[in-house]
């Protein structure tokens, strides 16, 4: 059985990353993410995700082993027949997950022969993808 919502297509967008001189003994990583979901006009049920991963010092550390960011494009359909008003959510949720799954492979296969070795993107909850709920203006 087939998922509703299907990948057509994915692409790099950015690739940056650094190496860094370690100073001290620890050195950690923070990651963070950003995602943007669009319709696409001209493709009924098409739309265009765009992940952007960063990766720099941790905020207690001065250095970590690179910084960096990568940006991915994903392009994805979504079955005429899916309830229109759980597209977005649909999308947000696959189209995060699938494209997070996408820079995690790439930067762990660059950073395999970097000088500090490989770094794995940690796994998420997808459910980070969902667009934050926004406060209703009867609430204030």
């Amino acid at each position: 059985m087939h998922s509703p919502i299907q990948l057509i297509d994915h692409k790099i967008l950015r690739v940056y990353f650094d190496t860094q001189e370690i100073k001290g003994d620890e050195a950690e990583l923070s990651f963070s993410h950003a995602i943007n979901v669009m319709p696409r006009g001209e493709q009924n049920g098409a739309w265009l995700v765009r992940l952007d991963v960063q990766f720099k010092p941790a905020a207690n550390m001065d250095t970590a082993p690179y910084i960096g960011e990568i940006s991915v494009v994903g392009i994805f359909s979504l079955d005429t027949e899916f309830p229109a008003e759980k597209a977005e959510e649909m999308v947000h949720l696959n189209g995060g997950a699938l494209l997070y799954g996408m820079a995690r492979e790439l930067l762990s296969n660059l950073t395999s022969r970097g000088i500090h070795g490989p770094i794995l993107l940690p796994t998420l909850d997808a459910r980070c993808f969902l667009p934050m709920p926004t406060a209703s203006k009867e609430a204030t």
